[in-house]
This record gives structure tokens, sequence and C-alpha cells, in this order.
């Protein structure tokens, strides 16, 4: 039996089940409370810290790890067993209640998967809608319509919502399938518009975003009176005294 100063699992304190991530969060909880640096007092601060090194080099390591098992004759075929967790409905409660818990949730968070790519993109119908200002005089609303064809496979969910209170419109959730369309009515409010009178309807998916540019045109803008330039000096703006 190898002495317990040599025994890398003794070294870290854990199980010789433990997994990898048990073993990686008990060697940074170790090294943080022996490292030379917060214990310049220690004499034995460097030799603890070297002694952890070579443990995690060794079973940080899957290949150096199995060998070393293989070593002290523990019979543990392929990767160690994982530890057992608690229901799902209460593993952030869990994780929270432990001492190390960033490293746990650093430890659990999945890797971002492959972005989507539409074999045709989705098609938004019309691109950009213009209402012009003498239609607002006749009328206090001005409706139109867009259409959301998806000519992809997959699935479109997200949000759609318009960007100023003088457009009314779809807010909320929506869906649309493969190959389905869906439209929406948009209603611009003519009391409500404000200069610039420029808007947008957004729609934001989890693989697609679509923008339709709502303006209103026909402004005019004010002009401004013109002062004709002159020669003659400037005179303040005075009272004239009239003699009688």
């Amino acid at each position: 039996m190898m002495p317990p100063e040599q025994d890398h699992y003794v070294t870290l304190d854990v199980p010789r089940t433990a997994t990898n991530a048990e073993i990686k969060r008990r060697y940074r909880s170790l090294m943080r409370a022996v490292h030379p640096d917060a214990n310049s007092k220690d004499p034995q601060a460097n030799r603890k810290a070297a002694r952890l090194n070579v443990a995690w080099e060794t079973l940080g390591d899957a290949l150096k790890r199995r060998a070393y098992d293989a070593q002290l004759g523990v019979r543990i075929p392929g990767a160690p067993p994982a530890q057992r967790t608690p229901r799902k409905s209460g593993v952030y409660a869990y994780w929270a209640e432990q001492p190390d818990w960033e490293d746990i949730v650093a430890e659990n968070v999945p890797p971002p998967g492959p972005a989507h790519v539409h074999s045709i993109a989705p098609e938004i119908d019309p691109a950009e809608i213009e209402v012009d200002l003498a239609e607002l005089r006749l009328s206090p609303r001005a409706r139109r319509r867009i259409r959301v064809t998806n000519h992809c496979q997959c699935t479109l969910k997200g949000d759609v919502a318009t960007s100023e209170p003088w457009v009314w419109g779809p807010i909320g959730r929506f869906e649309l399938g493969p190959g389905a369309t869906v439209e929406f009515d948009i209603e611009v409010i003519a009391r409500k518009v404000k200069f610039p009178g420029i808007s947008r309807v957004s729609f934001v998916t989890n693989s697609w975003t679509g923008v339709v540019p709502v303006k209103i045109t026909g402004f005019e803008a004010k002009r401004r009176r013109v002062v004709p330039v002159t020669d003659a000096a400037y005179v303040r703006n005075r009272r004239r005294s009239v003699r009688r």
C-alpha cells in the first residue's frame, strides 16, 4: 500500500471514485488555502503547494489518472463514475449552498451550439413601409400589413414589437413553422406621430432578426425668415427722444 504522503487522493482529500470536476474544485480550494503568496510565514507553504500541483497533474489528466489507478490496484473501468446529483428541480439550490458555487456553475454551463444557417433566409414583405402625411390628414389611422415567410426547414420562435408609440401593431411571441407564412397588421396613429417620423417593426428569433422600417413622408421643413445683409452699422434698438 502506498504511504499516505505519496497518495495523490489523500493529498487532495478526495475519494478514489471522485469525478474530474470534484477533483478540480478540491484542488483549487486547497491551493487557495496553502498558496505561498497567502502564507508567507509558513516555511512549508512551497512544499504543500508543490504536492498539490503534482497530485493535480496526475489526477487531473484522464490518461495519467488511469495509469495511476492501475498502479494502485484500483479497478475503475472507463471514466470515474459521477457523483450522485440532486433532482433537477433543486440543482440550483444545491449549487448555491456549496462554498465553491462559482466553479460549479462555470463547469456546468454547456458550450454554445453552432449557429443555425438558413437554407433560404426568411422573407419580409414589404421590406419598408412609407405613409404620406397627406393620408394621415384625411384619416386618423393608416393601416398596413406585413407578411413574414419562413422558407427554411427550421421553426422560427421569437418576439415581435414596434419601436415608437405611434405605431400600433403586434407585440409578443410568435412561432413560424417550416414553409409557413404569418401576417401582422400595423396602424400608424396620426395624432401621435412625432418628427422625424421614423419607427420600425422588429422580429427577433433564435436564429434570425428582421426589421421593417416605418417612415412618415411629406414633411415640410419650416422656412426661416431671411434677414438681408447690409453694410450699415448695428444700432441697438432704443427709444427716441421727442423734442417739443
